[in-house]
């Protein structure tokens, strides 16, 4: 079941879909989150900076993944009935 979950995982991580004004969004956001890394860096805070990034693209990965199981089990329980 386990190699299953990763074939589906990697194929619904290949084929996201958001919405253009979501799209949008997460652009702005991704921008918003750059240029405040990069005035962290000029600060002289580069380190926490770094951790702070690695620390939510972590966060990310976990929401992601936890978002798909649940779509996953949605789907499984839909077959079953």
């Amino acid at each position: 079941m386990e190699s299953l979950f990763e074939a589906l995982y990697t194929y619904a991580s290949e084929n996201l879909y958001l919405p253009p004004e979501e799209l949008e969004e997460q652009e702005q956001c991704e921008e918003m989150a750059r240029l405040a890394m990069e005035e962290l860096t000029a600060k002289g805070c580069g380190s926490q900076a770094q951790r702070v990034e690695e620390g939510l693209e972590t966060m990310c990965w976990f929401c992601q993944r936890s978002f798909f199981r649940a779509g996953l089990s949605i789907g499984l329980e839909l077959n079953r009935l």
